[in-house]
């Protein structure tokens, strides 16, 4: 109940420091400023201010009004009457602390109502894009040339270098978050929160490993299609080549056999059939 900085207000005794009332309405104004308008009191006014406070103990605080012979207050109806205000105010005081620690615990528990809320939404949200990215990677179907299999690993490896990323530490903070939930339920006496069945951290730790397999599967898949469509891409070349030279040499021997002067003698002749025999050997050989 202090009442220092008040003005008109230096406690000396249990008598003549209480006369004037300008003690008695400090210690209201000091727990209750909204009971006393202190700077509207004068000291010269004691009847008033002793009948004020008085009035506003009682009033307002329940405390039994003390009869006192302003000129010779009594030190005993003194003493026992501001023991009522300090007995008041200290209940006062230990409700306030008893309402703060309540309102601690109010809060601490709607604190974790919420994180409870946003564990239940990422872990939704999480398991939600891991189910649909499996059945993404398993309905891939391979393309049937080298170009649109080289666009569908680029693809992959995308997924795999910028979506799956974000993904993995989402997975991190999870496990943060609950081990957070958890701890503070427990220091706030809480009964613990668990995940039901199919939010669990397992849980979430089974999906992502299902979900590398699928990974793991759709990338061989992807690369021995590569190596496969390198290769018939090479035989095409090849054949490419080979049906070139064949072109070349169809033309330059089309033109032989269209010929129809075959010479004047025996031996020209003869060199032109030599032609001929070549030509059909190797039409035989192919």
């Amino acid at each position: 109940m202090k009442t220092a900085g008040y003005p008109n207000v230096n406690i000396h005794n249990f008598t003549t420091s209480w006369r004037d009332g300008m003690t008695l309405n400090a210690i209201v104004h000091k727990h209750r400023p909204d009971l006393i308008e202190y700077d509207n009191l004068k000291r010269s006014n004691a009847h008033y201010n002793l009948q004020n406070a008085f009035n506003v103990a009682e009033k307002e605080l329940g405390l039994t009004k003390l009869l006192v012979n302003v000129d010779q207050p009594n030190e005993k109806s003194i003493i026992t009457y501001v023991a009522t205000y300090y007995h008041y105010f200290s209940k006062m005081k230990a409700l306030a602390v008893d309402c703060k620690r309540i309102g601690k615990v109010v809060d601490y528990a709607i604190e974790a109502d919420q994180l409870i809320e946003k564990y239940e939404t990422l872990a939704s949200v999480l398991l939600q894009w891991i189910e649909q990215t499996i059945v993404t990677l398993n309905d891939w179907q391979l393309d049937n040339s080298l170009s649109a299999v080289q666009n569908q690993l680029q693809a992959f490896n995308s997924y795999r270098t910028v979506e799956k990323p974000p993904k993995f530490t989402e997975k991190g903070n999870l496990e943060v978050l609950l081990f957070t939930i958890q701890s503070k339920m427990r220091a706030n006496n809480q009964k613990v929160y668990m995940p039901r069945e199919g939010k669990l951290i397992s849980d979430i730790n089974k999906a992502w490993e299902r979900l590398e397999q699928v990974e793991h599967e759709r990338e061989l898949a992807l690369r021995n299609e590569l190596i496969l469509q390198e290769k018939l891409e090479m035989l095409a070349a090849r054949f490419d080549r080979k049906a070139a030279m064949r072109e070349t040499w169809l033309s330059k021997n089309q033109r032989l056999v269209s010929q129809d002067n075959f010479g004047t003698d025996l031996g020209a002749v003869e060199a032109a059939t030599r032609k001929h025999e070549a030509i059909e050997t190797d039409i035989g050989a192919y």
